[in-house]
């Protein structure tokens, strides 16, 4: 069988290209699909900032610490500023009467004392204010509602996120402040809210309330809620006369 292969090699007429030739181009192609496949389904790689630590601060000098957590990095303060920050004032608004279903920007302290509440649990404002998108330092902004789902996601979903994310080092929360283990430096606070309708306040100590920027309509938009009692972090629509707490998110 040998003999006749040869023969049948050396009989026929000369190729432009020997056999050793082909089998060798063949495997390159191959190596070289193989290797262009490689290229293509190779998984996206993000960086991961968690435990990163750092500050910023507002247009009034305001400083708060920073804390990355995954491919993001997240004040780790509620936001305090009463100026826009293109040096805008924010009106105060501290009447009853006034805040409820106020149509215009506005942000008030939770019971309208800021001696104690301004420094620890920050100011809430309504959605008028936040989708001016002047809210944030330069260089931040107000998380989208992706935002805060990639931040849940991160930790677990949505019924451990709260517990990972809670302050669990002071006493700001009511007891029972139900947290997990793994702490990752966010410091979520229970700043509490402040109603669109009568303009009552309520839930200081127990619950925690963060607007996204992301709206449904011109009426209704996105937040997200912690409480002191269990794990999870809760996503809800909102009316944008309602008074929440605010994170910023580095762009």
């Amino acid at each position: 069988m040998v003999f006749a292969v040869k023969y049948l090699i050396s009989d026929k007429p000369k190729m432009p290209y020997s056999i050793e030739i082909i089998s060798k181009l063949l495997l390159i192609g191959f190596l070289t699909i193989g290797f262009i496949g490689c290229e293509v389904s190779a998984p996206v790689l993000y960086p991961d900032y968690t435990g990163q630590i750092g500050q910023i601060s507002d247009i009034q000098g305001n400083v708060y610490k920073t804390i990355g957590i995954g491919s993001q990095i997240w004040m780790a303060e509620n936001l305090r500023t009463t100026k826009l920050n293109n040096g805008s004032l924010i009106p105060q608004v501290e009447s009853d009467s006034i805040w409820d279903f106020n149509p215009h920007i506005a942000f008030c302290w939770y019971n309208n004392d800021s001696i104690c509440n301004a420094k620890i649990y920050g100011a809430l404002y309504n959605f008028y204010t936040v989708r001016t998108e002047l809210l944030c330092p330069i260089g931040w902004h107000i998380p989208r509602d992706s935002d805060w789902t990639i931040l849940v996601d991160f930790l677990g979903g949505s019924e451990k996120a709260g517990g990972k994310l809670k302050d669990y080092y002071t006493s700001y929360w009511s007891e029972p402040n139900v947290c997990l283990a793994t702490n990752y430096g966010f410091a979520a606070l229970p700043g509490g809210r402040r109603s669109s309708y009568l303009g009552r306040f309520g839930a200081i100590r127990e619950q925690g309330y963060w607007w996204t920027c992301t709206s449904k309509n011109d009426f209704i938009a996105y937040a997200r809620a912690m409480y002191n009692n269990n794990t999870s972090i809760s996503g809800f629509e909102s009316s944008y006369g309602n008074g929440y707490s605010v994170r910023c998110i580095k762009d």
